[in-house]
């Protein structure tokens, strides 16, 4: 049986926009990460930073949850940044909550613990609704074949009707 649901796509299709919408009609408890591109802090050498941000704290910009770099559509990992936040996804959360992991990247597919912490979240109960990038990457297809995963395509053409579509599939989970 299907607990979760994975929205995958390419770069800037809208699967983050499409996870905060449905988001925001469950009005649900919401636990989990966010990663974000910050293109208004750009390094003229490195390009712009990349950070990880737990949902429902207040966003900070430090070398504690800075993960890279990306310019010209290059990125550069530092090294473990994905593997010192495996222990946060894998704390207990409230029951009634779902998780949202926005999103799951080519980047941290060398960071052994993150990578399992996902895949352990994956194995268990709570509801996760996930961004997953379109890339032929192990660890990707990993988390996309997870038998409790349902993927949801989308493209610039589905991506305002697939929003009825996985609210329905998350009532499902969260009723269940």
């Amino acid at each position: 049986m299907r607990k979760h649901a994975l929205i995958v796509g390419p770069r800037r299709v809208g699967k983050s926009t499409l996870i905060r919408k449905v988001i925001e009609t469950l009005n649900y408890s919401v636990a989990g990460f966010e990663t974000k591109k910050e293109s208004k802090m750009e390094d003229e050498t490195l390009g712009s930073p990349i950070y990880i941000h737990t949902i429902g704290a207040p966003w900070h910009y430090s070398e504690e949850n800075l993960l890279g770099y990306c310019k010209n559509q290059k990125t550069q990992r530092i090294s473990d940044a994905f593997n010192r936040y495996a222990d946060k996804l894998l704390q207990p959360v409230p029951e009634g909550t779902i998780l949202c992991f926005d999103e799951i990247g080519f980047m941290e597919s060398k960071e052994k613990a993150f990578c399992d912490a996902v895949l352990e979240r994956l194995d268990g109960d709570i509801p996760i609704l996930a961004a997953v990038k379109d890339k032929e990457i192990p660890f990707l297809n990993q988390v996309r074949n997870h038998p409790n995963c349902k993927c949801f395509f989308i493209t610039e053409e589905n991506r305002d009707k697939l929003v009825d579509e996985v609210l329905e599939f998350m009532k499902n989970q969260i009723e269940k």
